[in-house]
């Protein structure tokens, strides 16, 4: 996702401030896909609850108890209060509320948040303030103690990257943009066992605002922008080596996506450039077998910055919220099917975060007018 705050580069800063904050005026999807069952919405409880605070591009994640860590995000309007979002909170789904947590140690927009294989969050990088660059530091929360400790300091300030868990227990972290908003070809790896950063392989280009999917042994980069407008393009790392992927079929950039399984990937969303001016209502399915993408069945409305709004439920269905309404996609149908129920309105950078089988938790964003939101859904999915 992208917060795009800069500092102390005043003659950079109003330019990079709209590519952040512009709101989607027009629409720009492909025809619908035969295969959509958009018109056929299903009938699912929808349970309102409330943050402790307004907040949008923030972290859910879900530990390994079960229960949801928030982290980070603004929560005053015009996507400020970056300071406030440093207190945490997590959610209990046997109480179904929302309880406070402790405070980080840095404020963070547009960072990255990761459940570590032995049980702690670690957060990277991100915004931490208005107006300035991003930060290389990073912490990490231990359910053990319900504290953060700090992880050091990253090998490269950066905001709007990616991070993988990888499957010997590092954590990858791709791309992002620096201080002057120009996107990076750099990566680097995080070693929970000896707590330090270590440079990673280089991109076959820069990229920021991407999506990142771990397909089997295989990590998958999709999209993204390197200038503005978003890229077609998707870089797979094979043995600590990365290669050209497979190319969308539309260029996307503040999209989302989830593995569907070891070889294949639901790419859902976006838009054509970092503005949001075309929202894409079309998904692809991507696969590393064949190399190539097909489209899937489109979503009930074009949307983008979905960042943690794309998550895979226990059946292997794939929910995507963002819009007026939860999106489901049936990958065993290929069909894509919208929740009926109260309307969430549009919310940009909301969370969404299976809390069961057939429970999906859907929190905060802001809306059009970049104001965050502490409304909270817990929707039935089953």
């Amino acid at each position: 996702m992208s917060v795009l705050l800069m500092a102390g580069r005043r003659a950079v800063w109003p330019v990079v401030l709209a590519l952040y904050l512009t709101a989607c005026t027009t629409s720009g999807d492909e025809a619908a896909n035969p295969t959509s069952s958009r018109d056929k919405p299903s009938n699912k409880g929808i349970e309102v609850l409330y943050l402790n605070q307004p907040r949008a591009v923030h972290h859910a994640t879900e530990l390994q108890d079960g229960r949801v860590l928030f982290t980070g995000g603004c929560t005053l309007p015009g996507c400020e209060g970056f300071e406030q979002g440093k207190m945490t909170e997590i959610f209990d789904p046997e109480r179904s509320s929302f309880e406070q947590g402790p405070s980080m140690l840095q404020a963070r927009a547009s960072g990255t948040a990761t459940l570590l294989d032995d049980g702690r969050v670690l957060l990277t990088g991100g915004y931490p303030g208005e107006g300035l660059g991003p930060t290389d530091s990073a912490e990490l929360y231990d359910p053990g103690t319900d504290g953060f400790l700090s992880a050091g300091s990253m090998t490269t300030p950066r905001a709007d990257q990616t991070a993988t868990l990888l499957q010997d227990g590092r954590v990858l972290l791709a791309g992002g943009f620096d201080a002057a908003g120009t996107a990076l070809d750099s990566t680097e790896l995080f070693d929970p066992r000896t707590a330090t950063f270590t440079q990673g392989p280089v991109l076959s280009q820069p990229r920021a605002a991407q999506s990142a999917v771990r397909v089997g042994p295989s990590v998958l980069l999709i999209g993204g922008t390197r200038s503005g407008r978003a890229l077609r393009t998707t870089d797979v790392l094979r043995d600590d080596d990365w290669s050209s992927g497979p190319d969308l079929l539309t260029p996307r950039v503040k999209l989302g996506a989830a593995a569907l399984d070891s070889r294949k990937v639901f790419v859902v969303g976006g838009a054509s450039s970092t503005e949001g001016r075309e929202r894409l209502a079309s998904t692809e399915i991507l696969s590393l077998r064949t190399g190539r993408s097909r489209y899937g069945p489109d979503l009930s409305e074009g949307e983008y910055k979905l960042d943690g709004a794309v998550t895979r439920l226990d059946d292997g269905r794939i929910a995507v919220a963002g819009g007026d309404r939860v999106n489901v996609y049936n990958p065993r149908r290929n069909e894509m099917t919208t929740l009926n129920g109260p309307s969430m309105g549009p919310r940009s950078f909301i969370s969404a975060t299976a809390v069961g089988p057939d429970t999906l938790l859907v929190a905060g964003g802001y809306d059009p007018a970049i104001a965050p939101t502490d409304q909270a859904w817990l929707i039935s999915v089953d």
